[in-house]
């Protein structure tokens, strides 16, 4: 059964993080086509669900989440939300806004509490990712991007955090060549602080990364010009791009995580980091969503392991060596995650209830 939500969860690593998963709930009292067939595939699913769990019983860490959000928009048994991200208040950060991708038909915004501020059904939206601050001419502001499934194509929104609403932002259709991107999935943003370039980066199942440079128009809305493709062997899905050290990572999902440069004129070699792959018992395949949780110069990068329900640490700073492994199980009140697909972490204070950020 499913129906995503998204947690905030405590953390091993002496911090408070926030997280997306998969639990019930339901809307529909009559089941669609689709459902009946989401139905059908989870009983075809169940041994494979009894294996994930038996290979979770493996990982001594677990944290309880602290807070859970409404049901995103979907029937109670569609595999519905995929990926957040988090904007942070500057003034009030207890008033921070989580972006979700529901990748059955839209963007979800929702409060720190949880509670849904507003939901755009602008199409089946898989990753989502936010810069809080684009330079559009004299005017710093929010952008909010994803991939969108529902035309093969790369969206921008400007998000107003006072109305909670999200105001298209492309300047043209940003469609890709489905000649090239079978079917586009993961997606993340990358500002180059030092040479004032901003970039969205968006890939498809068939292991294609692609990167676009964002500029602003005379007309305020936002351009996008690629001016890079990078190619894996096989699908890839989560990525998440490190501003301090120009580096991009990117998750294929049977293989690890790899490092490769962030900026297009660098190039540079794809480095699999060694301790990602299968040959690390605490982590199964699918490797998914991808994060950040930094400090400083250094930090964490967190990567989701689809295959039992966990999340693997690695330090931020090369070689990238292991840290550990964990689960988010059942607190009081709100359920576990398991399916676990997109994550998202930030270190900054977000009040009383986040005094080291949320995962």
């Amino acid at each position: 059964m499913y129906t995503t939500r998204f947690y905030f969860a405590g953390i091993i690593l002496s911090s408070l993080l926030f997280s997306w998963g998969c639990q019930t709930a339901s809307r529909d009292s009559q089941p669609t086509e689709e459902e009946v067939l989401a139905r059908q595939e989870a009983r075809e699913d169940s041994i494979e669900l009894a294996a994930a769990f038996e290979r979770q019983s493996h990982i001594p860490l677990s944290a309880t989440p602290s807070v859970e959000t409404e049901a995103v928009h979907a029937g109670e048994t569609l595999d519905a939300a995929d990926d957040p991200a988090l904007w942070v208040n500057p003034e009030t950060p207890e008033a921070s806004i989580l972006i979700g991708s529901n990748k059955r038909g839209g963007l979800h915004l929702y409060g720190m509490d949880g509670t849904e501020l507003g939901y755009f059904p602008v199409g089946n939206i898989n990753n989502v990712d936010v810069m809080s601050s684009f330079q559009l001419g004299e005017e710093s502001i929010i952008l909010v991007g994803g991939s969108n499934r529902s035309d093969q194509s790369l969206d921008l929104f400007r998000l107003d955090p006072e109305t909670h609403q999200l105001t298209d932002m492309a300047a043209d259709p940003m469609k890709v060549d489905t000649a090239e991107m079978d079917d586009v999935y993961g997606f993340c943003f990358y500002q180059d602080t030092e040479n004032q370039r901003s970039y969205a980066i968006i890939n498809a199942k068939n292991g294609r990364v692609q990167q676009f440079e964002l500029t602003a128009t005379e007309a305020g809305k936002v351009a996008a010009v690629k001016v890079r493709d990078i190619v894996f062997d096989s699908q890839v899905e989560g990525m998440v791009a490190d501003p301090l050290y120009h580096v991009l990572y990117v998750g294929e999902e049977d293989a690890g995580v790899w490092k490769v440069s962030a900026r297009p004129e660098d190039e540079g070699e794809k480095i699999l980091l060694s301790e990602s792959t299968e040959e690390n018992p605490a982590i199964s395949f699918d490797v998914e969503g991808l994060t950040l949780y930094t400090k400083g110069e250094g930090g964490y990068l967190i990567a989701s392991s689809q295959g039992n329900f966990s999340y693997a640490v690695f330090d931020r700073l090369p070689p990238h060596s292991y840290v550990a492994s964990f689960t988010l199980k059942d607190g009081d009140q709100i359920d576990g995650v398991e399916e676990t697909d997109g994550i998202e972490a930030v270190s900054t204070p977000l009040g009383d209830q986040f005094p080291m950020g949320v995962f």
